[in-house]
């Protein structure tokens, strides 16, 4: 008889993460609890990666009962009250297995406030900053009540895993497992970047940077814009840009113009998953320049690994795990700088050859290390 799970997210989650779990279908009965996103949305986006079989439960949390954005986006923050669940907790404690994200969130405690001894708790951690939760004494008392009540602990990266803070004596079963991505309608060595552009109508077709994640300023699509103007007008190199994401464009649209560069990019908003990998298909190299903040560090990058299995070459700012996931087949550039992105930029368009050969090596690295089904099935003889 198949155990029941209970997948917790709270507001507006990644649902790329989600596809790890279609491994776990032939033991489990899943169910996904989540908040912010609609659930037409969210049923369209999991069925396209296998996960028809999972029940989905759209709950309200404590953020949501708020009109105001600014005050959503305060409450959401983790060491806030936006998080906690407002309904459905009682349909979460009622699974034999129930699996969360990061224990400083609110609904993380409050779930372990009320979990029974025989059920089975999984934290999924992704803080790669270490000692953060300490910063803020709520934090860190609600992160400490979830870690000695978890029965597995999940770190997503090495970086996570290296950070996390146990007590002597403690020992859940502690392992790092990278999340992964559905590589159903990927073959391996099927996307070559040689062939992108060769049918334009152009006579000499710019090459085209693309950007995929939120529309917020640690993501550093500002510097990237400011990287396009150096690359256009100070070294001659054109180049286009597509930006993909969700959020504002207004701040990002005035400050192209400023620049001088509007003509050059591109907004499309937010985009499906096959939405994107269409768009991955016809460009030639992909720039994930996220910076660092004293509170967050980027700690995976789904669409980094999307843009590794298509064989395109990366262009990176050294920060967070990004090193970590590509490991030395991207080209790195100096955290914040936008010369110094510029300058890796042009590397790559100029040294077409080398740049496709690690294009292949990248591809190569995320079907070995990042496969959903693969990273499912390590994660599900972990805990059986």
């Amino acid at each position: 008889m198949k155990k029941s799970m209970a997948i917790v997210r709270p507001s507006k989650p990644n649902l790329a993460e989600i596809s790890i779990y279609r491994a776990f279908l032939e033991h489990f009965n899943l169910t996904f609890f989540f908040s912010g996103v609609h659930s037409t949305e969210c049923r369209s986006q999991l069925d396209a990666f296998g996960l028809q079989d999972m029940k989905l439960v759209r709950y309200r949390s404590v953020s949501e009962l708020v009109p105001s954005r600014v005050a959503q986006r305060a409450l959401d923050y983790k060491v806030g009250l936006g998080t906690y669940m407002v309904s459905h907790l009682s349909d979460v404690l009622c699974h034999d297995y129930i699996n969360v994200v990061d224990p400083a969130y609110g609904y993380t405690h409050q779930i372990t406030r009320s979990i029974r001894p025989d059920q089975k708790l999984i934290v999924v951690r992704w803080e790669n900053i270490y000692g953060r939760y300490n910063r803020v004494w709520t934090a860190a008392r609600r992160a400490k009540r979830v870690l000695d009540r978890a029965d597995f602990i999940i770190c997503v990266s090495q970086a996570a895993l290296s950070t996390i803070c146990l007590e002597n004596g403690y020992a859940p079963k502690t392992l790092q497992i990278y999340p992964g991505i559905d590589m159903r309608s990927l073959p391996a060595g099927g996307f070559q970047t040689s062939g992108r552009n060769e049918n334009s109508s152009r006579e000499k077709p710019r090459p085209v940077v693309l950007f995929v994640g939120r529309l917020q300023w640690t993501k550093g699509l500002q510097a990237l814009l400011v990287a396009l103007r150096i690359l256009n007008q100070l070294k001659k190199l054109e180049s286009d840009l597509c930006v993909i994401g969700g959020g504002d464009t207004t701040p990002f649209e005035a400050l192209a113009d400023e620049l001088g560069v509007r003509d050059r990019v591109q907004f499309l908003g937010r985009a499906s998953n096959e939405e994107v990998r269409a768009k991955m298909r016809e460009v030639d190299l992909f720039c994930f320049p996220s910076l660092l903040t004293p509170n967050w560090m980027e700690q995976y990058g789904f669409a980094l690994v999307e843009a590794m299995a298509h064989g395109l070459p990366v262009v990176a700012f050294d920060s967070g795990s990004i090193r970590e996931i590509c490991d030395e087949n991207a080209v790195y550039a100096s955290t914040g700088n936008a010369h110094s992105l510029a300058e890796a930029i042009a590397w790559v368009i100029e040294h077409r050859a080398e740049a496709q050969e690690r294009g292949k090596n990248l591809q190569r690295r995320a079907f070995h290390e990042f496969d959903a089904d693969e990273q499912g099935r390590k994660m599900l003889e972990a805990i059986l």
